[in-house]
């Protein structure tokens, strides 16, 4: 796990100093080693130098004979990531009579290229961006892996291409400043949402990026990139077998790839299916010895109490880490904002995160195993999904299914009055909120970009879409990673194991079955470890404490909120200010918490 920036230009050299400095920035997600390789070719008409630079975060081999830029027969590899499965592809490439000098996955993505081998990508179950310089073809093929859990972002003019795993690096060696998309920034304004896009295009004009599930390929002759599609969340690695027994099999065989590792390994226990369900298998097996158990109490939420009955349940001893609402919490917010690099909306997973992967960094342990995916693989949102799957019922005539789930959940309102939970929401009303100055012909166009709000959608497409490039994973996904990163952390996630991915598709009879979601997950406890989260009927969530936040840091949110020139243009800062200075609870309300992270973001990006 790491991160890398990479520089082509034409005819004028790479100012190496500025080319480190902007290495140096995201030295975060890789804080063990940092190479850089310049070299340099040619196309018909022009001299071409290349800078390649990488920040290791060392969890395999950890000799340096592993460190990046990894160079292959000429060829130059930058990886971010884990390939799980290395080992099998190795052993496959063994019997071909390819020796291998290192222990690592890097060398074997970079012997894989360098046989010409590119589509073993397919082959590959993990979670990658990577650059791989081909001098044969003087070319740069790039890649992200299918749901798109670790970034790839590139800048490209008639004269510069660059490539990284963050988009300050980029900023700082252009030396500009960014520029927010205007529809992704009203969406956020009137929704609260940035999802990343399901375009090349990001959040900030001219930042492009390689999308979850593609391919690219940069010609450094014509002076181009394209972008091929590997991986389609909604067509590729359909089995069909739905069996417990199989879910059984690909649940342990995705929990014992997350364990190969060189350095200690914990477990965020938030007391959720998802996170315990891992714990379930890893104390099923006897692996749960060689893990460190955390869990985090936000004072918010049963979630916590959950957490401790199955470790008290199963004996095994577990750290507690309690969220931090004092003055250093505004801090941490910056922080956060400076290494999200977009704005996020005001939740746990989001904010209280951090914290969480801070402490465990300080225990010396940088790879944690999280429940993340589980709820879009297998159902985990009743009112998110739970209407397509009665409109399919319905088209189905299976009025048996749908009068059963209506009467277990009589106070559902999504079950209840399902037709009404797919449509998008009204914008009317947020054009009235006093704060705001955009125009009525920007509302009216400004239509949500949540791929889901599509009355038309299957249930099985509703939840492809969601992992997707543009989907809600995306977004999670994203918190997850710069959370994890920005301490230097490694975040693995079983349940986005490309092998389970076919059970996006058992159906809307096996997510949900009565007041349960998740329901074929809930099962398959009884095949490894019962505990107490099994039969859990309401998550809350991992939460955050916005009310103390808010209050304690009053001040200084008005004075970002006050200093931000972009929201000049689309707020009334001085009446939101003034009317939030003698109604506090009006900072931590929907626009309040919006205009706090846009001022965020555009403090702490556009900062030397």
């Amino acid at each position: 796990m790491c991160g890398f920036f990479q520089v082509v230009q034409r005819d004028k050299p790479i100012d190496k100093k500025i080319f480190l400095n902007s290495l140096d920035s995201m030295k975060h997600r890789g804080p063990d080693a940092s190479g850089y390789k310049f070299t340099q070719t040619k196309s018909y008409a022009n001299d071409i130098f290349m800078g390649f630079g990488h920040q290791r975060l060392s969890i395999l081999d950890l000799d340096e004979r592993s460190n990046q830029p990894f160079v292959e027969n000429e060829n130059i590899l930058l990886f971010n990531g884990e390939i799980y499965n290395y080992q099998a592809i190795k052993s496959e490439y063994q019997k071909q009579s390819i020796a291998y000098h290192t222990n690592s996955d890097t060398e074997v993505v970079a012997k894989s290229f360098s046989m010409q081998k590119f589509e073993d990508i397919h082959k590959f179950n993990g979670m990658w961006s990577l650059s791989f310089y081909d001098s044969k073809n003087n070319n740069i093929f790039l890649s992200r892996d299918r749901y798109g859990k670790k970034p790839l972002f590139y800048y490209l003019d008639k004269n510069i291409f660059c490539v990284s795993s963050t988009i300050k690096a980029i900023k700082k060696y252009l030396n500009t400043n960014l520029e927010f998309n205007e529809e992704q920034l009203l969406n956020y304004l009137l929704h609260g949402d940035m999802f990343p896009t399901e375009t090349t295009d990001t959040h900030f004009n001219n930042i492009k990026q390689i999308l979850p599930g593609h391919n690219g390929y940069f010609d450094i002759e014509n002076w181009e990139i394209k972008q091929k599609r590997y991986f389609n969340a909604c067509s590729d690695n359909i089995d069909e077998d739905y069996s417990q027994d199989n879910l059984v099999k690909k649940l342990k065989q995705s929990v014992e790839l997350r364990l190969t590792s060189d350095r200690p390994i914990a477990l965020l226990l938030s007391g959720g299916i998802d996170s315990s369900l891992i714990l379930s298998i890893l104390h099923h097996y006897g692996y749960h010895e060689n893990v460190h158990i955390f869990m985090g109490d936000t004072g918010r939420s049963d979630d916590y109490k959950y957490a401790q009955k199955c470790a008290n349940q199963l004996g095994i001893k577990a750290d507690t880490i309690v969220s931090d609402y004092s003055s250093n919490a505004f801090d941490r917010f910056l922080q956060i904002c400076l290494h999200h690099e977009k704005a996020f909306p005001f939740n746990g997973n989001a904010i209280a995160m951090s914290q969480m992967y801070e402490e465990i960094a300080q225990n010396n342990i940088p790879v944690v195993l999280d429940g993340s995916g589980g709820d879009e693989i297998f159902g985990g949102y009743w009112e998110r999904y739970i209407p397509f799957g009665l409109k399919d019922a319905q088209s189905n005539n299976d009025q048996e299914w749908i009068n059963h789930m209506k009467s277990f959940n009589k106070n559902k309102k999504e079950i209840q009055n399902y037709e009404n939970y797919i449509k998008e929401n009204s914008l009317f009303k947020k054009y009235f909120n006093p704060f705001l100055k955009i125009p009525m012909q920007n509302i009216l166009k400004t239509k949500t970009l949540d791929p889901i709000r599509n009355p038309n959608l299957k249930f099985n497409e509703a939840l492809c879409q969601d992992v997707s490039p543009g989907g809600r994973l995306g977004e999670w996904i994203w918190h997850n990673d710069r959370n994890s990163m920005m301490n230097s952390v490694e975040s693995r996630s079983p349940f986005l194991d490309c092998e389970l991915h076919s059970f996006i598709n058992s159906g809307y009879k096996n997510k949900f079955h009565e007041d349960w979601n998740k329901y074929e997950l809930r099962k398959v406890f009884d095949r490894f470890t019962p505990l107490p989260t099994q039969w859990r009927k309401e998550k809350q969530g991992f939460r955050w404490d916005g009310k103390h936040f808010f209050y304690n840091n009053k001040d200084r949110i008005t004075e970002l909120i006050q200093g931000s020139e972009i929201l000049k243009e689309y707020a009334h800062k001085d009446l939101f200010c003034n009317a939030a200075t003698m109604i506090p609870k009006i900072f931590r309300s929907s626009i309040g918490k919006r205009f706090l992270g846009v001022a965020g973001i555009e403090y702490m990006m556009n900062r030397d």
